[in-house]
C-alpha cells in the first residue's frame, strides 16, 4: 500500500510539473498559428469551433472556466469579443491581451446592388488572407515574447511567414486563369480580404446581417445569370436556405465554405482550387 502510495505521488508531480499554461484565443485559425510559433510550450484552446456562427457565439460555462485559468488571451476582433473580453479580465485579471487584429487595415462591405453592409465595424474576416495572416502572425509572435521573454519563438515564427509565402503562391497559381475581378457569390460575405488581395470581386447573398427578401434574391439569381456564375457557396454555420434556392434558379452548383476551418492554409486553397474549376 505504501509503495502504491509513493507511485501515485510521483504521478502527480510528473503531472504537474508538466502541466502547460493555457492560452485562449478565439478562432481555430489562431489555435493553429498560436500553437505552430509556441511549439508545444502552451496549452492553446479556441472558444469557437467550425459549425458555430462566431458573430452572436455566447461562451458556455465550460468555456469560461477555461478562460480563468488562461495567462493570455488572443483576440482577434470578432464581435463577441467586444462584450465578453472585458468580462474575463474582470474574472482573470492576471490574464494579458493580445490584439492580433492590430495594424491590419479593415474594409467595408462594398455598398452596391448585390452586396451590403452589415456591420459598422468593417469586415471581421481578416484572417482569410495571407497578407493579413502574415500581420496576425507577427502579433501572435510579439505576443507570445511578451508573455515568456525567456524563450526563443523566432525560428517557428520565421517557418510561419515561409508557410504563408507559400500558400500565396500556390493560390496566384491556381487562380492565375480567371479574369481580373472575376466574381464569386457566397451566403455570407466573408471574403473580401480574400478578393482584394487576388483580384476578384465577392457577392453576398446575405443583406445586412439578415437572410435576403425574395426580390434580393431575384437580383443575385439574374447576376448569377447574366456574369455566367457557376458557383455559390453557403456558410455551415448559417442556414443554407437561401443558397439553395438560389443556385437551383440560377443553375448554379452549390459549394460550402467554412472561414473557421482549419489547417487555415489547406481550407485557402480547397477554396480557390473549387472556384477556379467551376468558373473556367
Amino acid at each position: 500500500m505504501k509503495k502504491i502510495l509513493i507511485f501515485a505521488c510521483l504521478f502527480l508531480n510528473i503531472t504537474f510539473a508538466f502541466a502547460r499554461d493555457v492560452v485562449a484565443v478565439s478562432i481555430p485559425m489562431q489555435k493553429e498559428f498560436v500553437g505552430k510559433i509556441a511549439g508545444e510550450f502552451y496549452d492553446v484552446v479556441s472558444l469557437v469551433t467550425p459549425g458555430i456562427n462566431p458573430h452572436d457565439f455566447e461562451p458556455k460555462a465550460s468555456d469560461i472556466k477555461k478562460i480563468n485559468k488562461a495567462v493570455a488571451y488572443f483576440s482577434i476582433g470578432i464581435e463577441f469579443e467586444e462584450a465578453w473580453i472585458p468580462r474575463f479580465k474582470g474574472q482573470n485579471q492576471a490574464m494579458k491581451i493580445f490584439n492580433t487584429n492590430a495594424n491590419v487595415a479593415l474594409i467595408n462591405f462594398t455598398q452596391n446592388e448585390h452586396n451590403h453592409a452589415h456591420d459598422e465595424h468593417g469586415d471581421t474576416h481578416i484572417w482569410l488572407s495571407p497578407s493579413n495572416a502574415k500581420i496576425i502572425a507577427k502579433n501572435i509572435f510579439e505576443g507570445l515574447k511578451n508573455l515568456n521573454p525567456k524563450e526563443d519563438f523566432s525560428k517557428n515564427y520565421h517557418a510561419l511567414i515561409s508557410e504563408i509565402d507559400e500558400v500565396d503562391r500556390e493560390l496566384r497559381e491556381i487562380l492565375k486563369d480567371l479574369p481580373k475581378h472575376q466574381k464569386f457569390v457566397v451566403f455570407h460575405p466573408m471574403l473580401g480580404y480574400f478578393a482584394r488581395d487576388y483580384h476578384l470581386e465577392e457577392v453576398s447573398i446575405e443583406v445586412e446581417g439578415k437572410s435576403p427578401k425574395m426580390q434580393e434574391m431575384i437580383a443575385v439569381i439574374e447576376a448569377i445569370k447574366q456574369e455566367n456564375l457557376k458557383m455559390v457557396f453557403a456558410q455551415p454555420e448559417f442556414s443554407a436556405k437561401a443558397a439553395e434556392f438560389i443556385a437551383k434558379e440560377s443553375g448554379a452548383k452549390l459549394g460550402y465554405f467554412s472561414p473557421l476551418q482549419t489547417p487555415w492554409g489547406e481550407n485557402l486553397l480547397n477554396f480557390a482550387k473549387t472556384l477556379a474549376e467551376f468558373q473556367k
